[in-house]
């Protein structure tokens, strides 16, 4: 999980400094064919005798979340482009909320005492943050709330694939699947929808052209190594834990956007940034391994696309 962190780091810093050259279609096209090259180039290398092994018999739930994440990923690059650093990231931190909705509408699965006392603690801090923030629902606010939805679903669907399939297969395939949706939407959405905020240029200083360069290439490594990374993990905790702790990476692109981009967020959001973090970790502790037990009769009214019953069983 430390690598999908510092991979997700990578990946926000990068869209911030890239969004002042490129669009957000741009970027994500970008994300995709840098992924797809790195996902194909270890597949190659590790022979093609293994190419089949890669084609699922069914590919509905790799397409439903493979648009699904494009949606999402586009909609989380708009509002980290367009939004203050701190309001995208407080609202980031809903993913476990989310999550937990989610399985107890298509599980009927309750958090136990100890998970259901992180999410309190992580609603009332995120409750205060907003607060703090004074935000007012709108629709860019709404654009940033969807994102967080859309991704934590991907990632509950990601789980169930992850459990019958290699972390190659998933990854390659979503990003082939995605790369022709991006083309198309670069070549059929008008400019002016989403313009950088200046004109394109083909010459750049030294250093600025170093900085861009930088930023593309962790923006390429970083989705690569956060799809791969969370693939891995998903097979080794719940989803509501996997959803908790991947909400601990929005403290880490606080402090690298003071310490890289110099915007510090406000002092008097520090208390509550410490009660939404408490929730977070309260809630991605590890369960009893009978906790999972008592869970699976209530499994069975219905399931998330891509969570199969085995993704379910008690390991």
């Amino acid at each position: 999980m430390s690598a999908y962190l510092a991979s997700y780091l990578a990946i926000a810093l990068s869209i911030r400094l890239l969004a002042g050259y490129l669009t957000i279609i741009e970027i994500g096209l970008l994300r995709s064919i840098g992924s797809l090259a790195i996902a194909s180039s270890i597949v190659w290398a590790s022979g093609a005798g293994r190419l089949r092994s890669f084609l699922p018999t069914r590919l509905r739930d790799d397409i439903i979340r493979s648009v699904l994440h494009l949606v999402g990923s586009l909609a989380l690059i708009w509002s980290l482009s367009h939004l203050p650093l701190t309001l995208v990231t407080t609202i980031e931190f809903t993913g476990p909320l989310v999550a937990a909705i989610l399985l107890f509408l298509t599980l009927r699965r309750r958090p136990g005492a100890v998970p259901a006392l992180g999410l309190a603690l992580l609603a009332i801090g995120i409750g205060l943050l907003l607060l703090k923030l004074n935000a007012v629902p709108n629709s860019d606010i709404a654009i940033a709330v969807g994102a967080v939805a859309v991704l934590t679903t991907t990632n509950l669907m990601l789980a169930g694939l992850a459990m019958h399939r290699s972390t190659l297969s998933i990854v390659v395939l979503m990003h082939a699947i995605q790369l022709p949706l991006y083309l198309l939407l670069w070549f059929a959405v008008p400019e002016q929808w989403s313009p950088p905020p200046q004109p394109y240029r083909l010459a750049f200083p030294a250093p600025e052209l170093a900085v861009i360069g930088g930023a593309v290439l962790a923006l390429i490594v970083g989705g690569f190594v956060s799809q791969a990374a969370l693939a891995n993990a998903s097979r080794h905790a719940t989803p509501l834990q996997l959803c908790s702790a991947d909400t601990l990476r929005v403290p880490l692109i606080t402090l690298a956007a003071y310490l890289v981009l110099a915007e510090l967020p406000p002092m008097d959001l520090l208390l509550p940034g410490l009660v939404v973090l408490c929730g977070v970790v309260v809630a991605s502790l590890p369960q009893q391994a009978g906790s999972r037990v008592r869970q699976r009769p209530a499994d069975k009214p219905g399931r998330l696309p891509g969570v199969s019953s085995r993704s379910r069983r008690p390991r």
